[in-house]
Order: structure tokens, then C-alpha cells, then sequence
């Protein structure tokens, strides 16, 4: 984790005559570290804002203008430093940070002119050649990208930076081993190069191996605090696994820096709601044994052949059906006497059951009627509520799918032409198991509701 400075002086830091890419970095770095360092460039950024509502003049004003775009580009705010650093963009460094700001928008062309204003000495001309080749990459300009990048082969290859630019390049190209043999190269340079530990745990991450993807981003935001998807897919994973507080924390680190981040802002009221869900395992087993025995068929249980037989008349098969019937049904049955009833409720009695207790429950129901129903239906309304992982419900939202009953009417073919990968079927599969419901089979019209939720 790097030092935290423990009284950051943001003025004194911030003084236009002094000021590099270094302190700015470091500076970024403090303000993702601490949320008091957070606080004062929030006062200071207010500060810039209020002196340039006191119309200053010539040089003056422009050193207010850069300070606040480069605080407001530290922040988050890329659009609204990109409007103050237009204003400077003569200088150097504020044409740097205006290309950063448009790299960060999208705007890959305004992006690679500011940098090339910007370089200008050989001192700094390997890393803004880094900067516009990585723009060139997201621009989709991978060969324009990896011929800049080898330039630096002899002059640089001994550089960390190089090899990561270099292997992320291959990466998009699909060249994965040879990307891979570049991200470890540039972490033997520098084994805490923050960059090449993100693009490890991210292709770990894509190829499923969560252990490795976790250690990895683990390590990248100890060293680099500042980078935000770090954070954002390290709470992902620990949401699937289920550690929600440190989820939890890793969203609101983000939130701490960028209060209006809207992935952060997202993943961490679904972590939180995620964390809200009860599950008691010792309830859910109990029922399973409960059903289990409910189950149990009566031919198991040594009974009179004249108590089978009218038991197998009545169509009662097993210790559920005997639940749902009271001791006046049976008796009202021919040739079904007292002998034959203390028979079947000692059996019922052995397993903690007795006649007529379903439909006790029943009546119970009924009392309450359709506000319970309702609150049942409430609860089971939208897919947050299976308990399914995080990677599956965005993939569940981005094909348009929020409730359990636009779930339950797709057939698993559906899902598929949805973009929905196969082991996410199978675990909303499992899901829907878990309620008594399934997805629409093949040929099927009905809802996978209709079947309700068993007892």
C-alpha cells in the first residue's frame, strides 16, 4: 500500500511553479488512500472555483484554470476538468491531462492531438509515446499501437511500462500466451507493477480461475488505491463467494473517491441487498427432512390388511395424504373402525405428524388470506431474490430479464440466443429447484409459475 501522507498539505502540493506528473500521481494516490485527503482536495477544488468567479487576469487566471482541471480530473470529474483544461491546453502539462480526460471520454482523436502538444522532451517522450500508444489500442489502432510500442524495444526494454503496453496490445489481438509471457515479464522487472497485476487478474478473471483473480487484485489495489475496476470486479468476486462485507468495502473505497461512480453506486446497493437476504441453513435442512418424511408411502409402515385396504381405497399413498384428512373422514369410511384409526395415527405420532395437520395450515392460510399471498408474491417478484450470483443477474439485466416471471417464460434455448452462458442456466436452474419452479420446457405454453411454490 503506498505512504499516506499523514498531513498532505494540498495547497502546498498544488503550486503551479512546482508542479509535475509525479506530484499528481502521488497526489491521486493520497486521495484514494484517505478519505481526509479526499476532503481537503474537495476544499481546495472549491477554493480554485471561487477564485475564478473573482475574475482575475492573464497568468493568474490561467494557474486557477489549470489547478482546477487537473483537482477536478484527480476526483473523477473527467468531463468537467476537460472543460477547465481547454482553457489551458497552451501548456504542457495542461494539454497532457486534457488528453487523459479525453482518452478517459472516448474521444480517442482529441486524446492523441493533446498528447502530441504535449511532448515536447526527450525526458518525458517515452511515457506520453506509452500514453498515445495506449490511446491508439482503444481506438482499435492495434498494429499503429505495437509499432510505437517496439520502437522502445532497445531504448526501453527494461521498462516495466513497456512490456505491459506490449502485452496488452497482444492481448486484444488475441495473442494471449505472448501477452501473458509479456504481463510476467514486466512484473520480474517490477513484481509490484500495479498495471500488470490488473491484466493478470482480469484474464484470470475472464478464464474463471477466481482464487487467482482475487490474489491478484488483491495485490494490485494494495499498491495502487487509485484504480477503481480493481476494486470494482475484486467486489464481484467477493460477492459470488459470498463475503459481502468485503464487497461491500471494496465499493464504497471507490465511492469514497468518486461519490457519483455509477458501477460503484450499483454493485454496492445490490452487495447490500445481497447482504439483507436471510438463508438459515438449519431451516432449510429441516424442511428437506420434514418433506422427506412426509413422503414416506404407507404400504413402509406394517399395518392391518383391513387398514390397508381402505386406506388404498381412499387413495391415500402416503404420510402427506394422511396429514390432509381428518378422523372424521376416515371413520366415515366403510368397514374404517376405532382399531384401524388408533393404528394410523400411533404411525403419524412415531414421526411428529398427526391427521388433519395440512390442512390446518390450510385454514391458517386462509385467515390471513391475500395478504399473505401478496407479501409472498412481493418477495418472490424480481430474480435479486434467488440468491443467484452477481456475474448472473448483470447478465440476467443486460438481456432485460427482472422478474422471476419473464425468467420462468424463457425456455433454456431463449436464454442462450439471450447471451446467457450455459453454467449460468444451470445455476438459475438450480435456483428456480430451490422454489418449486423451473424455466418453460420445449413446446410449452405455461408459465413456470402456474406450478407455484411447494409446501
Amino acid at each position: 500500500m503506498p505512504t499516506i501522507v499523514a498531513d498532505v498539505d494540498i495547497d502546498k502540493l498544488l503550486e503551479v511553479e512546482t508542479l509535475s506528473r509525479e506530484t499528481i500521481s502521488s497526489i491521486k494516490e493520497q486521495v484514494y488512500s484517505s478519505r481526509e485527503v479526499r476532503e481537503k482536495l474537495d476544499a481546495k477544488i472549491a477554493s480554485l472555483r471561487l477564485s475564478t468567479k473573482k475574475g482575475h487576469d492573464g497568468a493568474e487566471a490561467k494557474d486557477v484554470t489549470l489547478l482546477l482541471g487537473i483537482s477536478e480530473w484527480i476526483v473523477g470529474n473527467a468531463k468537467e476538468a476537460s472543460e477547465f483544461l481547454k482553457e489551458v491546453k497552451a501548456r504542457k502539462i495542461g494539454a497532457y491531462y486534457l488528453g487523459k480526460c479525453y482518452q478517459e471520454l472516448g474521444d480517442y482523436d482529441q486524446a492523441l492531438e493533446c498528447f502530441e502538444r504535449a511532448k515536447k522532451t526527450d525526458t518525458e517522450e517515452f511515457d506520453i509515446c506509452m500514453d498515445i500508444a495506449e490511446t491508439k489500442r482503444l481506438a482499435n489502432k492495434n498494429e499503429d499501437a505495437l509499432k510505437i510500442i517496439k520502437s522502445f524495444s532497445q531504448s526501453h526494454g527494461k521498462d516495466p511500462e513497456f512490456h505491459y503496453q506490449l502485452g496488452h496490445c497482444l492481448d486484444v489481438l488475441g495473442e494471449y500466451d505472448d501477452a501473458l509471457n509479456h504481463y510476467e515479464q514486466s512484473l520480474r522487472i517490477d513484481p509490484n507493477y500495479a498495471k500488470s497485476l490488473f491484466r493478470m487478474a482480469f484474464n484470470y478473471d475472464l478464464n474463471g480461475e477466481d482464487e487467482k483473480a482475487i490474489e491478484y487484485y488483491e495485490r494490485c489495489i494494495n499498491l495502487c488505491p487509485n484504480h477503481k475496476n480493481a476494486f470494482i470486479n475484486l467486489g464481484i468476486l467477493y460477492e459470488d463467494k459470498g463475503n459481502f462485507d468485503d464487497a461491500v468495502y471494496c465499493f464504497e473505497t471507490v465511492l469514497d473517491a468518486e461519490p457519483n461512480n455509477p458501477r460503484a453506486l450499483l454493485f454496492l446497493k445490490d452487495a447490500r441487498a445481497s447482504m439483507n437476504m436471510y438463508y438459515d441453513e438449519e431451516i432449510s435442512k429441516k424442511q428437506g427432512k420434514e418433506s422427506e418424511v412426509l413422503n414416506i408411502p404407507i404400504s413402509d409402515f406394517e399395518l392391518s390388511v383391513r387398514s390397508k385396504n381402505c386406506l388404498e381405497k381412499m387413495n391415500i399413498r402416503t404420510l402427506r395424504d394422511l396429514t390432509r384428512i381428518t378422523e372424521i373422514d376416515l371413520l366415515s369410511f366403510k368397514n374404517f373402525g376405532e382399531t384401524s384409526l388408533n393404528e394410523i395415527k400411533a404411525i403419524l405420532s412415531q414421526k411428529g405428524l398427526r391427521l388433519g395437520q395440512a390442512l390446518e395450515s390450510d385454514r391458517e392460510t386462509e385467515v390471513f388470506g391475500s395478504k399473505n399471498a401478496e407479501k409472498k408474491t412481493d418477495s418472490m417478484k424480481t430474480v435479486l431474490e434467488l440468491g443467484l450470483s452477481t456475474r448472473c443477474r448483470n447478465a440476467l439485466s443486460k438481456a432485460g430479464i427482472e422478474t422471476i416471471k419473464d425468467l420462468t417464460e424463457k425456455t433454456e434455448i431463449e436464454l442462450d440466443q439471450m447471451g446467457i452462458k450455459q453454467n449460468y442456466i444451470d445455476e438459475i436452474c438450480d435456483r428456480l429447484s430451490e422454489i418449486g419452479l423451473i424455466l418453460k420446457t420445449v413446446g410449452n405454453d405455461n408459465s413456470g409459475l402456474d406450478g407455484g411454490l411447494t409446501e
